[in-house]
């Protein structure tokens, strides 16, 4: 038997090479099944497809506000705080159908009821007799004072009226009634009363201060309910606000103007 030599130039081939291995999960091939290992460049941010937006959206707000504080008010374009007209429209509801009922207390008891219905009478006679006197100069400037009052106290109480039922209504009635909340209806009928007293006060003598009609106007009230909710919302601003990126930002820049000056006169 001849032996022959084998060609140099021959290709030694390995027949694992050729050996596809499956994966029996999902029935794939090897070479398509994903690997389990995350590479680093995954957990960086996206600075090189778009590197301007990636900055803009890692940006902090300047000023920081809790969820809740935009359930009732907002912010207006230069970022100060601002009311919700919603809030606005829906507090004037109450007073639509509040503004001609009679006084009502928070009792059950008709005893009770008719004794604090006979006090109350008694002092809108002493309130009527309080005025009168107050009408033999300049009558008309009296009435304008009385009816201002009036509107300031009614925007105050159907406002109460508005936040009270709004909470009521996010407390779980299997608990128990948080004191802030017991307090804020008892405000509420407390401001009830006045506001129909100062109402009835003014009704029994409004031909007296020689300006026409005294009615509370919606308008009016509704004027106040901005003013007090503007109040509010400035108010939660100021104490809810986390404007430390803000300050942090303002002193950073004073710093450096504060170097190019040193620099400057070095």
């Amino acid at each position: 038997m001849s032996n022959k030599k084998k060609s140099s130039n021959a290709t030694f081939v390995d027949p694992s090479d050729f050996v596809q291995e499956v994966d029996m999960a999902n029935g794939e091939t090897g070479e398509l099944v994903n690997g389990q290992h995350t590479p680093e460049s995954a957990w960086k941010p996206d600075t090189n497809g778009d590197p301007v937006g990636s900055e803009k959206r890692a940006e902090q707000d300047p000023v920081q506000l809790p969820n809740h504080y935009y359930d009732k008010y907002g912010l207006d374009g230069e970022g100060k705080p601002i009311f919700q007209a919603f809030r606005v429209k829906e507090i004037m509801k109450v007073f639509a159908d509040k503004k001609l009922t009679p006084v009502a207390f928070a009792t059950d008891d008709d005893k009770t009821a008719s004794k604090l219905q006979e006090k109350y009478d008694l002092e809108l006679e002493m309130v009527v007799a309080g005025i009168k006197p107050l009408l033999d100069i300049d009558a008309p400037t009296t009435g304008y004072n009385y009816l201002t009052l009036a509107t300031r106290t009614w925007a105050e109480f159907v406002s109460i009226a508005y936040e009270y039922n709004e909470s009521m209504q996010r407390v779980n009635p299997k608990d128990e009634l948080p004191t802030w909340l017991i307090e804020r209806e008892a405000k509420m009928w407390a401001l009830g009363r006045k506001a129909r007293m100062i109402r009835d006060a003014i009704f029994s003598i409004d031909n007296l201060f020689g300006i026409g009609d005294l009615g509370i106007q919606a308008s009016r009230v509704q004027t106040e309910v901005e003013r007090r909710q503007q109040r509010m919302a400035e108010w939660n601003y100021n104490n809810l606000a986390d404007a430390s990126v803000k300050v942090a930002s303002e002193l950073n820049g004073a710093t450096l103007e504060h170097a190019k000056q040193v620099f400057a006169n070095a």
